[in-house]
């Protein structure tokens, strides 16, 4: 009795594991997306190839460039009332940018915490 197979459970890895191999593609390119917006090596925003050092600076999952870094620094102070734009380009329009963008990498952590995708992964990676 204690070789029992269940084989609903049989039955939805079998699925699952013909779901991936029906989109392989997709599911690679979304394995991509995640992992290129997470490399520490690239600027979070620009994706400018950045050096380890102790020169640039990092926000929690978030690496930046130099140049990037003083945006962001900008952005962070005027929208939090703390400066006023320094320079004309720092208007409305550049104010939504940094906020569409944190909004992209809040999404893009949710989506990598989410039980599906670390389903995804773990079928991935038993399928390699």
């Amino acid at each position: 009795m204690t070789k029992i197979v269940d084989m609903q459970h049989q039955i939805q890895k079998k699925k699952q594991k013909e779901l991936l191999d029906k989109y392989r593609g997709r599911v690679e390119t979304v394995q991509k997306m995640i992992q290129c917006s997470a490399c520490r090596f690239r600027c979070s925003m620009c994706g400018m190839q950045v050096e380890r050092s102790g020169e640039v600076k990092s926000s929690p999952g978030l690496n930046f460039c130099e140049g990037c870094r003083q945006e962001f620094d900008a952005y962070q102070d005027i929208s939090r009332g703390k400066k006023q734009p320094e320079v004309f380009w720092h208007n409305t329009e550049w104010l939504n940018v940094w906020s569409s963008w944190l909004s992209y990498r809040r999404a893009i952590s949710a989506f990598m915490n989410s039980r599906e995708f670390k389903l995804l992964i773990e079928e991935m990676d038993s399928n390699s």
